[in-house]
């Protein structure tokens, strides 16, 4: 049986110095006061709701037709591989980037402070701080990303099986086999890699311990 001494965790090795702590609640304070500030304005005052408003009209009233003449003037005719349906008003579709983008924007600098705050008092190595800000900063294109190939692209050429099965059946395979994983995988990457690393500090005590350094000793 061990004794309480081997069970023993110094928790305080993990805490970050005075100077740090200090730097970091000044940061939480002004990135979060500014933070409220500047998602008000962009609300309230930039109107970035506009563009999912679109985006939402969009989606919702997009819809095939049936025409009688073919965009070069020539008369539609019905064949085998070919029907005289289009879709109409996928345009607004396209919004959804400057939707993702002027949100991300937005929420930027509550998202700083929130960030800042997960690891305030924590002594965490400058290689894990690069790490998830730089994964943090990937999230808001990966998502413009997904949203290009799964949503604004597939409504542009119509890839998405609707109208009449017969003639649109085949549009599952480049939509289910290509722009899904082309569109998906990076953004799912890029959060997933975030949280695992969110979830997984890496302190410099833990790193000087490895090295052969006890806590105390000059490095040299």
């Amino acid at each position: 049986m061990g004794t309480g001494d081997d069970s023993y965790i110094d928790y305080g090795k993990y805490q970050a110095s005075l100077e740090d702590l200090s730097f970091r609640n000044r940061s939480i304070l002004l990135w979060f006061s500014f933070g409220i500030i500047w998602l008000f304005l962009n609300i309230y005052v930039f109107n970035i709701l506009w563009f999912w408003e679109e985006f939402y009209f969009a989606i919702s009233e997009v819809g095939w037709q049936v025409v009688t003449e073919n965009s070069d003037g020539t008369q539609c005719v019905v064949t085998e591989y070919e029907s005289c349906e289009r879709l109409v008003g996928a345009g607004g579709v396209w919004w959804s980037l400057l939707g993702s983008l002027t949100t991300g924007i937005a929420v930027g600098p509550l998202v700083f402070s929130a960030l800042i705050l997960s690891y305030r008092n924590k002594d965490v190595t400058k290689k894990w701080k690069d790490e998830i800000w730089g994964l943090l900063f990937l999230i808001n294109p990966s998502i413009i990303w997904a949203l290009l190939f799964l949503i604004c692209l597939p409504y542009t050429w119509t890839l998405l099986p609707w109208g009449e099965w017969s003639t649109n059946w085949w549009k599952i395979f480049p939509f289910g086999f290509g722009l899904i994983w082309l569109g998906g995988l990076p953004s799912i990457f890029v959060i997933s890699n975030f949280f695992k690393k969110f979830f997984n500090r890496e302190y410099n005590s833990d790193i000087t311990v490895e090295a052969g350094i006890m806590p105390g000793e000059d490095s040299e």
